[in-house]
């Protein structure tokens, strides 16, 4: 008989261990915060100092926020893994990347459950036509595909299947508060209150999977350090990081151009988005960062300063009817509107005007941390450092100099940090590392010091480069299912 294992968090990494593991004969239970899909908004986090704004969606409920995800799909670049050779010579998780692109190609076919074609060869396969005016993207940019399957992905129709088949035991709307350990190194059962009832409940198993999220899992161990003397040792809820993502230009070009090749319809089960990502050899020019820009085709050189308040407008707008009030608003930012709808489904690709959508990495703090209140709330610190800002002003500044001769008129906006809205992909709190003082949790994503505790989600990405994590949360999902499996 193989190990009984809780899984805590039922959202994309969760999903996808708990529907492995009891596929693999484990006997699983796995215990969800929410009971029906919906969006969540933080409640017991006060944030501060944070410039750039803090996540609007979280997901709640079975499938947790793969139920609303577009299931944009890439790839972390090779020197977010094993660093940039020459620069101080250290990795940056203690794998190789080939190792990843195995588990980057199992994921994908999760993905391709429903029929869908799409490959990992597909997102790194280069620009398949030349885009105009372009050229060779220059000597010191690269194209980054990003994928987006015509059939959004979430894990709950696998977690459905495995109750059906494999006998996955879920148990909704119980919000784990800590883990007890017995002994200083094993962890005896899961603690946690049912939201409904307010009844106090326990979950033992042989072995525990976190998966509650980016800053959930870290929210967790914090709670759990006084106990299991074990997690008093790591560094949880340190060195938070994310993407930060805005429009942060807007230009005009010298003649009309077909932008088609950066929106690529492939017909073949997805479609391919193409950025503008340094070179390898050239990131020295932006501190070492990998930061990408989107070209959005635009209507004018309007300042889309309001976008991202319109974007959470329409966020807010999942599961409920649109009132007279939010047409109108709706239709006053009909050219905002208009820019975000043609990006999504390729209406229009010839245009005069462009906006640049930049996703910027940035890299571990010391500073960035969540701690646990004494009124059971937490405080996360994580704003957009001015090594971030000068990085990413450095970015767009090379950009704007290496296609000069295609614009007639190019405007970066000021106060790049303001401009900036989380991509909701905090990491970093219960990163990956060689070794206890460096992070959390080791290459098989067992917690340093424990036998039992693994940490399977966003939360142990050291560098998030400036892709979606998804596809690596998935990829990083099934490598600790191996890992519990060899336990």
């Amino acid at each position: 008989m193989r190990s009984s294992v809780c899984v805590v968090g039922g959202g994309l990494a969760g999903g996808i261990a708990a529907a492995t593991l009891a596929a693999k004969g484990h006997p699983v239970t796995l215990v969800e915060l929410g009971d029906a899909p919906v969006p969540l908004r933080p409640t017991n986090e006060v944030w501060e100092g944070a410039e750039v704004k803090s996540p609007f969606t979280r997901g709640s409920g079975i499938g947790g926020t793969s139920n609303f995800w577009h299931s944009g799909l890439t790839v972390l670049d090779k020197t977010d893994v094993e660093g940039i050779p020459g620069n101080c010579g250290h990795r940056k998780a203690p794998i190789a990347y080939q190792q990843l692109r195995e588990y980057y190609a199992r994921a994908i076919a999760l993905f391709r459950d429903g029929g869908q074609r799409c490959s990992l060869d597909a997102i790194e396969a280069p620009l398949a036509a030349p885009l105009e005016g372009f050229g060779n993207f220059g000597d010191a940019f690269r194209p980054k595909a990003l994928l987006y399957p015509d059939r959004p992905f979430s894990t709950l129709p696998m977690i459905e299947r495995a109750g059906r088949l494999h006998g996955l035991q879920v148990v909704r709307n119980i919000e784990v508060k800590r883990l007890v350990s017995y002994g200083n190194r094993r962890i005896a059962y899961a603690e946690g209150i049912d939201v409904k009832s307010g009844a106090h409940r326990t979950f033992p198993a042989e072995i525990f999977v976190l998966s509650a999220g980016g800053l959930g899992s870290p929210k967790i161990l914090l709670q759990s350090a006084d106990h299991c003397p074990a997690l008093g040792r790591v560094p949880a809820g340190r060195f938070i990081i994310d993407h930060p993502t805005g429009f942060v230009f807007k230009a005009k070009l010298r003649r009309r151009m077909d932008m088609r090749p950066l929106f690529g319809m492939s017909g073949e089960g997805y479609k391919l988005r193409y950025g503008f990502a340094l070179r390898e050899n050239r990131l020295d020019l932006a501190d070492f960062r990998n930061h990408i820009v989107y070209l959005r085709p635009a209507l004018s050189m309007k300042d889309p300063s309001s976008y991202d308040f319109l974007k959470r407008r329409l966020v807010s707008y999942r599961g409920r009817t649109l009132g007279p009030l939010d047409f109108v608003y709706l239709l006053w930012h009909a050219d905002l509107l208009f820019d975000a709808i043609n990006f999504k489904f390729g209406l229009s690709h010839s245009t005069r005007y462009v906006s640049g959508l930049v996703f910027a990495e940035q890299f571990p703090d010391e500073d960035a941390r969540m701690s646990f209140l004494d009124n059971g709330k937490f405080k996360i610190k994580w704003t957009f450092s001015e090594a971030d800002r000068r990085s990413l002003t450095k970015f767009i500044s090379i950009f704007s100099k290496s296609y000069s001769h295609l614009f007639e008129a190019f405007h970066m906006f000021p106060n790049i940090g303001d401009r900036l809205d989380s991509a909701g992909h905090h990491s970093g709190a219960c990163r990956m590392a060689s070794v206890p003082a460096d992070g959390v949790v080791d290459a098989d994503l067992r917690v340093f010091g424990t036998e039992n505790l693994f940490v399977a989600d966003g939360s142990v990405l050291a560098y998030a480069g400036h892709a979606n994590t998804g596809l690596t949360i998935a990829a990083l999902a099934l490598k600790c299912c191996d890992a519990v499996s060899d336990a």
